[in-house]
């Protein structure tokens, strides 16, 4: 009901108007909260109603959105030193299945890794036909931080805004990280083979390949992918947010075939997923060991001996003299703007290419008039057809390229890092050393670009490099490459060094 009176007026506007009070201040990394966390084990022992934890994702769904409870969801399969499908005993469980939830799909993890080690805070258990079982809502109370399974303290994805983590928490990781090795080192992941598959023809099944080519096309990945015995295609969202690579052994949950005749083409329901499976895990040996072995034809052998990576990088390139004294720093702290902090310029980068633009090799390949500094295509000196010809008098030859990299500290994300390589006014000359002289380019000039352009993309090659960071008025700055030379190159089927 309303008041008989109205407001009396105020006299004293400060003294009217009531004093806001302080809220108490969030708890923030390493102040004010210390967590107690729990084991797996633990939970199944005892009745706990909220718990927060460190475990290990052995399998885990998509996000995807259910309508009975108006959220997304995932379903994560998870493990620790002291439940596993190696602890036997009274009440022993393989692995606990928690569910994560979120009014929208950027809340809800999405590891890229079997492996990945997830934090919860605050999950609520419960039990389902006998099995203890974990929900977290980061809408009420809960939240979670991904990590990934092998190295790093940073990050690689979380719930909200902030988190906390100090030195208990790194020491967990650090152990946890320790069960990781030595469990996938040892076991297997449970997987049907693809052949296996299409002669049994389950509802759906798990499997575990090797992709052996990406493509994207018109807003979907067209993936290549083979096993010991049979290969596949299959067609992904690009809005699923995948970060897969080629050359490497990939899990994928939940696939079935399509229903062509040869089954030769997987399709994926909403929830299905594909984690990537780490080199150095049992598994993926076990599976470029089998594919190696192949008695299904030199179809998959030759897939198998073209695409499989060297264990060890071979470095390609060297830095000049100039820079020795130079730091080598992470792409992550270089983009970011941490490493350019103290107003640095130059710095050193060990990185791979997973892309060079433009593919087409002939147009790295540009004119430029010194005396009025315009830029030409090779095509627009030289138009189709034109052969033999010498360059105009006053212009001259330069390379020009993007070169998309990454490296580990950013090998989680979906994003390329670009560098660019221009030799105007012989700014990184030595870099590519095909000389250019005042002949039109030969057919034999072209296709030694080419063989430069596929070992540079190759898995098992990496690029110690000189990046200059060049501050642009308004916009982000740009990286150019200098001061670095390639020290290989490919002549017919073998490396041959240039120095």
């Amino acid at each position: 009901s309303t008041p008989k009176k109205g407001p009396a007026k105020a006299t004293n506007l400060k003294k009217a108007v009531p004093k806001k009070t302080k809220k108490a201040p969030r708890a923030t990394a390493g102040i004010g909260k210390d967590y107690a966390y729990v084991k797996l084990a633990d939970i199944v022992k005892a009745e706990m109603e909220r718990v927060n934890l460190y475990a290990c994702i052995l399998d885990c769904s998509a996000p995807y959105y259910m309508e009975k409870t108006s959220k997304y969801q995932c379903t994560l399969k998870l493990i620790d030193q002291s439940a596993h499908p190696g602890v036997k005993g009274e009440n022993a469980q393989d692995f606990i299945t928690a569910t994560i939830f979120a009014k929208t799909a950027a809340e809800i993890p999405r590891p890229c890794k079997v492996g990945s080690i997830i934090r919860l805070h605050r999950a609520q258990t419960k039990k389902h036909k006998g099995k203890i079982q974990l929900n977290c809502d980061v809408n009420i109370k809960g939240a979670w931080v991904l990590f990934d399974p092998l190295d790093g303290i940073t990050e690689i994805g979380k719930s909200g805004k902030k988190h906390t983590f100090g030195d208990p928490d790194k020491a967990i990781l650090k152990d946890m990280r320790k069960f990781v090795k030595e469990y996938f080192s040892k076991n297997d992941l449970e997987y049907v083979t693809l052949k296996e598959a299409a002669k049994r023809k389950p509802k759906d099944f798990d499997t575990l390949c090797y992709v052996l080519e990406i493509k994207v096309k018109g807003g979907e990945e067209k993936i290549k992918l083979c096993d010991e015995e049979k290969k596949v295609k299959l067609s992904v969202s690009a809005k699923r947010g995948l970060t897969l690579c080629e050359h490497e052994v990939v899990r994928i949950r939940s696939a079935n075939y399509s229903g062509d005749k040869a089954m030769e083409t997987l399709e994926l329901s909403e929830y299905s997923n594909i984690l990537r499976v780490p080199k150095e895990f049992k598994s993926s040996k076990d599976l470029l060991q089998k594919m190696k072995d192949s008695k299904a034809g030199e179809g998959i052998k030759s897939e198998v001996v073209r695409h499989t990576p060297k264990e060890e990088s071979t470095i390609a390139s060297k830095i000049l003299n100039a820079h020795k004294q130079t730091k080598f720093v992470q792409l992550k702290d270089l983009f970011s703007g941490v490493a350019t902090k103290g107003g640095q310029k130059y710095f050193k980068i060990k990185a791979s290419v997973m892309e060079i633009g433009p593919k087409d090799t002939k147009e790295w390949i540009c004119v430029v008039d010194k005396k009025t500094k315009k830029q030409y295509k090779l095509e627009e000196i030289f138009p189709k057809g034109k052969k033999g010809k010498k360059l105009p008098e006053g212009m001259e030859y330069y390379y020009k390229m993007q070169l998309f990299v990454k490296d580990k500290s950013v090998a989680t994300d979906s994003n390329l890092y670009i560098l660019f390589f221009c030799t105007i006014e012989g700014k990184c000359a030595e870099f590519i050393n095909l000389q250019l002289g005042r002949e039109q380019p030969t057919e034999q000039h072209l296709k030694e670009l080419k063989k430069i352009y596929k070992t540079l993309t190759q898995p098992w090659v990496a690029l110690d490099l000189m990046v200059e960071v060049v501050e642009v008025a308004g916009k982000q700055p740009v990286y150019f490459l200098v001061d670095t030379a390639l020290t290989i190159q490919v002549m017919g089927n073998s490396l041959t060094h240039f120095t």
